[in-house]
């Protein structure tokens, strides 16, 4: 099921999240959890590659910086990931090739082993 949301309706969507009722656990990462905006964003634009990202690739940042700053830049069918310390400061950096990911910036935060959204915070 592709999402039916166009960028402005998904950022709206997503502004509504303010705080999060359920907790998600990754399925292999059971450490890592996350929240009902995250679960909106992963299950609508049908990107838990991204979940699994985060889990395998950025979620062991946590050891060396409590707070990360995860920028998502999706255009063209492709994107671009960057995280941060929340300062500026890049810990790192991926480019996606091809995603089916909708065009925008989608932003999540990442600190005490939780991945949420800003609005969440």
């Amino acid at each position: 099921m592709q999402t039916t949301h166009t960028t402005e309706t998904l950022q709206v969507a997503l502004a509504q999240y303010i705080g999060t009722e359920n907790w998600y656990h990754h399925p292999v990462l059971k450490n890592l959890l996350y929240t009902d905006g995250a679960q909106f964003f992963f299950s609508e634009t049908e990107s838990y590659w991204l979940l699994d990202l985060i889990a395998f690739e950025y979620f062991s940042l946590l050891e060396n910086e409590p707070f990360l700053s995860i920028v998502v830049e999706s255009e063209s069918q492709q994107c671009k990931i960057c995280v941060d310390d929340g300062n500026g400061k890049e810990l790192a950096t991926k480019q996606i090739p091809f995603t089916t990911l909708i065009s925008g910036v989608w932003k999540f935060y990442l600190t005490d082993s939780v991945i949420l959204l800003p609005s969440e915070y």
